[in-house]
């Protein structure tokens, strides 16, 4: 399920896009360009790389951590390199680089029996202040300033910060504000939602939350609205009324867009009749 919706976002990202996320972790290059899917999949069942981006001169492997790289990781990461070195239609070198929250940055070499060397770098996020992040973010919200790509990028890497909250909390807050912020316009949208999505996938248990953050990054703008309902009945205070109030426009637009009358997206969303009026009177 996840692994299909997920695609669905990934397909959207441009070249700027990941262009911003590359500036992040200090990697240069003219060409950018997510692979296809069949070579994200490795093992439908076991193994699935994160993002496979391809570059000037290499094929780049990104995956995300939040826990100290041991063997088993090693091994797991060798086997997407030999897979991708595999299945990849060019003579680019394939490399991968760790995004990681638990351990500093620094270069691993893995030994696998006498003579096979497997060489990847790991990026450290564990000293990036994660609550500063999502707390600059809403004061831009409330004073209605204007949210850079840098910061968009930052804010849907927020999970794998350092915080004193937990990593489940995280993946929350900024799900909250990503779902909050109007990003049509800005040119990172799908990457944003894409990092977003792909890290409630991967490090959120699964469940009823987990199956409701995916699905309303996803788009699903049902998902969106249960999402903020969840939010309310759990006791988030903060932002809330600003929240719903863009999820229900969200909501709103979604439903003009579906042809529906004002009568039909008030009984769906309470909005009043002169405030859907407004909404269909943007577009």
């Amino acid at each position: 399920m996840a692994n299909k919706q997920e695609d669905l976002l990934f397909k959207d990202v441009g070249e700027e896009e990941i262009e911003v996320l590359l500036k992040r972790i200090k990697i240069k290059s003219k060409k950018k360009k997510l692979n296809p899917t069949e070579i994200r999949f490795i093992d439908a069942n076991v193994l699935i790389a994160d993002i496979i981006i391809e570059l000037d001169q290499i094929i780049l492997i990104i995956e995300f951590q939040s826990t100290i790289v041991d063997r088993a990781d090693k091994d797991r990461f060798l086997a997407y390199y030999s897979m991708v070195n595999f299945k990849k239609k060019t003579k680019k070198e394939v490399k991968l680089a760790v995004i990681s929250t638990a351990e500093e940055t620094k270069k691993i070499t893995h030994i696998i029996g006498d003579s096979i060397e497997f060489k990847f770098e790991i990026h450290s996020l564990m000293d990036e202040d994660g609550d500063s992040i999502i707390n600059n973010i809403e004061t831009k919200i409330k004073n209605e300033k204007e949210i850079t790509d840098e910061e968009l990028i930052d804010l849907s890497l927020v999970p794998v910060m350092g915080s004193v909250n937990t990593q489940e909390q995280q993946i929350e807050k900024s799900v909250k504000l990503i779902l909050s912020i109007d990003l049509e316009k800005n040119k990172v949208k799908n990457l944003v939602k894409s990092i977003a999505y792909l890290l409630a996938d991967k490090f959120l248990e699964d469940g009823d939350k987990k199956t409701a953050i995916c699905d309303a990054l996803g788009g699903k703008m049902s998902a969106i609205y249960d999402y903020g309902q969840r939010q309310k009945d759990e006791g988030i205070k903060e932002g809330i009324k600003e929240g719903k109030d863009v999820t229900l426009k969200k909501m709103a637009k979604y439903m003009i867009k579906e042809g529906k009358t004002n009568e039909e997206i008030q009984k769906e969303t309470e909005l009043s009749l002169k405030k859907i009026q407004e909404i269909r009177d943007e577009n």
